[in-house]
């Protein structure tokens, strides 16, 4: 899953969700060495959220759907267009969780920037490179619209030219065609597993509990 995605799967505690955020950054085990707790919690919470949803019969069947046109750029593209779609049903999806039930969207990313931007020091890889642009250009509100995200698949085309495909993609997508269609019904019966999933990993981590 995307940023907005892995924000929103997070418990409502500042510290586990900025690491979340920033878990791709961190490699192999060597680092929980000298850990505190919301480390360890935020960024195994985020290789849950990625391993669940990459094994999951549903991502593989849209991973699929859209292959023939966005190539090996697919996993890349369902990620993208799922913070599109948590955009277009967040009034369903933010009700699946206590601290969001009755939050609008462009407070909840306010309250994400903020916690982000207090501790912008511990973000690491990828999210450390790319943050000043995301709050600067507020890439997670822009996700609300195709056109956002095709802005986004466009800069990470041009970032990494061996994926340039992906731009390819959006380009050619529009609403409700077949690729949006599939996509959006794996979002639709994904994300609520997703989203229990998540939180029955975070109620039965050792470390919440200690």
């Amino acid at each position: 899953m995307n940023f907005l995605a892995h924000l929103h799967c997070s418990p409502n505690q500042e510290l586990i969700r900025v690491y979340n955020f920033t878990g791709d950054g961190f490699r192999g085990n060597k680092w929980k060495l000298q850990a505190i707790d919301a480390m360890i919690i935020g960024v195994e919470l985020h290789r849950f959220i990625d391993s669940f949803t990459d094994k999951h019969p549903l991502s593989k069947i849209a991973k699929e759907s859209i292959r023939l046109k966005a190539g090996k750029t697919a996993p890349v593209a369902l990620d993208l267009l799922g913070d599109y779609f948590l955009h277009k049903h967040w009034k369903t999806m933010r009700a699946l969780k206590k601290n969001t039930l009755n939050v609008k969207i462009y407070d909840f990313i306010e309250t994400c920037t903020q916690d982000i931007s207090r501790n912008s020091h511990l973000l690491q890889g990828k999210a450390s490179n790319m943050w000043p642009y995301m709050n600067q250009e507020n890439w997670l509100m822009n996700y609300s619209s195709i056109q956002g995200i095709k802005i986004a698949a466009g800069g990470i085309s041009a970032r990494h030219p061996s994926v340039a495909m992906l731009s390819d993609f959006f380009s050619q997508l529009k609403l409700n065609d077949t690729e949006y269609l599939a996509v959006e019904h794996w979002f639709v019966n994904f994300y609520p597993e997703l989203l229990s999933a998540s939180e029955v990993f975070i109620l039965n981590h050792p470390l919440i509990n200690k």
